[in-house]
């Protein structure tokens, strides 16, 4: 079995303190292995994005995290002090943030941004680094690459600045990029051609994509595994093909229900999952998807299902649902 590129077990991720914490990520366990894309999903709240910056060290200022294990490449971070992570995750993990125009620093050129990562990392000239920026660039297929690197962020088009953030974790090669909600807000063209170049990322250069997002649909199109998450857990792993037909639990069925269709009829209403996502202060008893689930009994509401395997992959779910 080769080693994986990144393990978590047991994540834990909670804010403030006393009577008022919240654990908004509770338990989550996961192994990415070089090369695949995992994608997350589940609705807001459900812990996707606290799940993928704990794994990135990136977590907001008042979280606190612990888990049982926590490895990148081989290294152990759970016993690594924060001063020793960053290097070691600094040169082999790139992270694409959901909004880069809030991510990239107004007041200087994406090429300088860039080039940071290779002058911290290995040392390189500020010259070397603008060339090793433009490369990066025009292989993201940034257009005049050459006039780009020296622009502003906000001289960029919302799909320009997502892979010109792309670009950035290209600067050292990736063994895990992290694309958290990478299409958000940009039209279904700029839409494929960044999933487009994530894609040809992995195949290229064998870098594994933990790829977080609402979109299903695309989730489903573009991973080899998926992964559903809500209030805080991982309810089920299915792989990505099997997604549609053969997966089991309650929420992940009623995640793809909601997906709008273009074959559906015009006067037949959209579907939505009701009720609410859970208060993250309280802790169910049981699966904290009963009360909004309609194969929910008592066992439901009293015991925590566990995870175990299923057909398709694992489930957390009393009541699995049949292949569709």
């Amino acid at each position: 079995m080769t080693e994986p590129v990144l393990e978590l077990s047991n994540l834990e991720v909670s804010f403030g303190r006393g009577l008022r914490a919240a654990s908004v990520v509770r338990g989550v366990s996961l192994r990415i292995e070089p090369g695949e894309i995992v994608g997350i999903v589940g609705e807001s709240g459900s812990g996707k994005t606290l799940t993928a910056m704990a794994a990135a060290d990136l977590l907001p200022v008042g979280a606190e995290m612990t888990a049982d294990r926590w490895t990148f490449e081989g290294h152990d971070l759970a016993a690594s002090a924060r001063s020793e992570r960053g290097p070691i995750l600094g040169g082999r993990l790139a992270v694409v943030f959901q909004d880069p125009m809030s991510s990239l620093n107004p007041a200087r050129t994406v090429g300088a941004q860039m080039g940071d990562v290779v002058r911290v990392h290995h040392g390189q000239s500020k010259r070397a680094a603008r060339t090793t920026a433009i490369d990066r660039l025009r292989q993201v297929r940034v257009t005049a690459p050459e006039r780009r690197v020296d622009e502003y962020p906000h001289e960029f088009s919302g799909g320009m600045r997502q892979r010109a953030m792309i670009a950035m974790g290209l600067m050292t090669p990736p063994a895990l990029l992290i694309a958290d909600e990478p299409t958000t807000a940009l039209d279904v063209t700029v839409q494929a051609d960044v999933m487009a170049v994530i894609a040809e990322l992995n195949r290229e250069h064998g870098t594994a994509v933990i790829l977080v997002s609402h979109n299903i649909a695309l989730i489903a199109e573009v991973a080899t595994r998926v992964l559903v998450m809500y209030a805080g857990r991982i309810v089920e792993e299915v792989a990505a093909d099997s997604l549609a037909t053969r997966s089991r639990h309650q929420y992940t069925r009623a995640l793809i229900g909601s997906v709008p269709r273009l074959d559906a009829p015009r006067d037949q209403p959209l579907v939505t999952i009701g009720g609410a996502p859970p208060d993250p202060t309280t802790r169910a008893e049981g699966c904290s998807f009963a009360p909004r689930c309609a194969a929910a009994t008592s066992e439901c509401r009293s015991v925590r299902p566990e995870f175990v395997e299923s057909d398709a992959g694992r489930v957390a779910c009393f009541h699995p649902a049949a292949d569709a």
